[in-house]
């Protein structure tokens, strides 16, 4: 009986990060831009991510894809990042990044997972 309960415990212990919620799933994105910093050669945008699943997600993996859009929607820079740490429940967390491309020519910014 004892090699039953130890084995059923290793697996899952095995199975249990698999069984997580992606970061894709719980993190709702947005992105903004951060008019405190001007540059020449890009923009600062500010990204954040809430969870909204009822278990922690690792940020780490919440990949994402930051456009800098300009007329017509068309795209005029991008830069990937992702999240540090493990955002809880509920939670929020934040990053900044750099885009290189012509500030002036940037409307608005987008966000979407990786």
């Amino acid at each position: 009986m004892r090699r039953v309960l130890t084995a059923g415990v290793g697996f899952f212990l095995a199975v249990a990060p698999l069984l997580a919620a992606s970061s894709k799933e719980c993190l709702d994105l947005a992105a903004t831009r951060d008019h405190d910093i001007s540059s020449p050669s890009g923009i600062r945008v500010t990204v954040t991510g809430r969870n909204h699943c009822q278990e922690d997600v690792e940020g780490a993996h919440g990949h994402f894809k930051v456009k800098a859009l300009g007329t017509g929607n068309a795209v005029v820079g991008s830069q990937r990042g992702r999240f540090g740490g493990t955002v809880a429940p509920g939670s929020r967390v934040e990053t900044k990044l750099f885009v290189v491309c012509d500030p002036d020519r940037v409307q608005s910014v987008s966000v979407e997972s990786n």
